[in-house]
């Protein structure tokens, strides 16, 4: 499916954006569009539903009723269901227009920032003196648009909370604890977006500090929703935990499933690793000259057969209980040290804006590091057991090594 605007599939346009796309990757270029992207995501994140509505239907701000929050659950303990579904439509809205506003320009990482961005501007935003909601639905939001395999844990751990404790700041507080820890499952703990998910995640908790009070003192509001004062009736209760317990878990397994490039075992090099090794192979293969996009076959296929290699051997080196040497992960922490000298290279680069541009703004130094360190574990291995007994590991276990040809040529037709 093409974008008759931009000439790019639109799935590649929201997953990489458009400046990974266009190849208009500079640093000053990609720390500009970053800052612009949170201040346009704080300025729409800071239009809080709750507020207009309450006051144009009502003509009573809703911070002036109930619990003095200006957000969901506000909303429906106050004016009721109907109040409570516009807030709802118009909060999921504007983070979803945020995240994908961020999407078109940076990809993904983009869609995260813009989109934490519009959480921080509905818990505190300019256009109504910095009183604003909890972000509880703006944050649900932004993993619903930006990884929906974490909204969907996420989510059914939420609703079984709060059904069976009537608590919804209970839900949000244990999801927001545990947002984090969910999410570096997907991302990995040392990608650039794991810094703000945790800063947001713990505002979420201080928000809701007085409702911890009340909780701990045994006087929290609950929700009531049902007859008889339940949330929800056994009948409807029981079935949907059913099917959003059963939705992520099949959300999970599809995604990491398909998300892969190379398995063996139990081993795995997901798609952005492989990427990696691919694009470092080709700064490699071209160096300063022009790079020709006919040889991205001959390089995929050389990248291919040393990241099979590697991961055979990092498997047998776990079997016979190696380590890493000391010399090995200096050797591997070093690369960066000489960063002026490295392909790609732009004058002014900190190694954190060299990756970013180079390799795609979901990877951090760390994140080529721990690659690094992954060959020198190979290369110590085979060093410790001589290369014919490696080339003889390697020849009897390639058969075993499945590849993922679909994510593999994404890759080569991108990079």
């Amino acid at each position: 499916m093409i974008n008759v605007i931009s000439g790019y599939a639109l799935g590649d346009l929201l997953r990489y954006g458009i400046l990974v796309l266009s190849n208009s990757r500079g640093t000053a270029l990609l720390i500009i569009s970053t800052v612009l992207l949170c201040i346009a995501g704080y300025l729409i994140g800071g239009i809080n539903t709750s507020i207009l509505y309450s006051r144009a239907k009502y003509k009573v701000d809703i911070r002036e009723s109930g619990s003095g929050n200006a957000g969901l659950t506000n909303m429906l303990r106050t004016y009721g269901k109907g109040a409570a579904a516009v807030t709802l439509a118009g909060d999921i809205l504007k983070t979803a227009v945020c995240c994908l506003l961020g999407a078109v320009v940076l990809g993904k990482t983009g869609a995260f920032f813009c989109g934490y961005a519009a959480v921080i501007g509905h818990i505190w935003p300019v256009w109504f003196k910095f009183r604003g909601g909890k972000g509880v639905l703006s944050l649900a939001t932004v993993m619903l648009c930006c990884e929906p395999r974490a909204f969907l844990i996420g989510i059914t751990i939420f609703f079984i909370i709060v059904a069976f404790s009537k608590y919804i700041s209970l839900g949000s507080v244990v999801c927001a604890l545990l947002l984090p820890i969910v999410l570096s499952r997907f991302i990995g703990t040392t990608n650039l977006v794991m810094i703000p998910t945790v800063l947001i995640c713990l505002i979420i908790v201080w928000k809701h500090r007085s409702n911890l009070k009340r909780l701990r003192d045994g006087n929290e509001n609950k929700i009531h929703l049902g007859k008889n004062g339940q949330f929800l009736s056994k009948k409807i209760l029981i079935p949907v935990a059913i099917v959003l317990v059963a939705a992520s878990v099949l959300s999970v397994a599809l995604t990491f499933r398909s998300s892969f490039a190379l398995s063996y075992g139990s081993y795995r090099v997901s798609e952005t690793e492989m990427r990696i090794f691919f694009i470092k192979a080709k700064l490699e293969h071209f160096g300063s000259s022009k790079v020709d996009e006919s040889a991205d076959g001959e390089i995929m296929d050389r990248t291919l057969e040393h990241v099979k290699r590697l991961i055979i051997l990092t498997a047998r080196a776990n079997e016979d209980q190696r380590a890493i040497t000391d010399d090995g992960r200096k050797a591997a922490d070093s690369y960066f040290d000489s960063l002026s000298s490295l392909p790609g290279y732009v004058e002014g680069d900190t190694k954190e804006t060299y990756v970013h541009r180079v390799y795609g703004s979901d990877v951090s130094p760390a994140d080529v590091t721990a690659l690094l360190r992954a060959e020198k574990y190979a290369e110590e291995y085979e060093d410790s057991v001589t290369k014919e007994q490696a080339d003889a590991i390697v020849s009897g276990e390639l058969e075993n090594v499945k590849i993922y040809d679909k994510v593999v040529t994404s890759i080569s037709d991108k990079y």
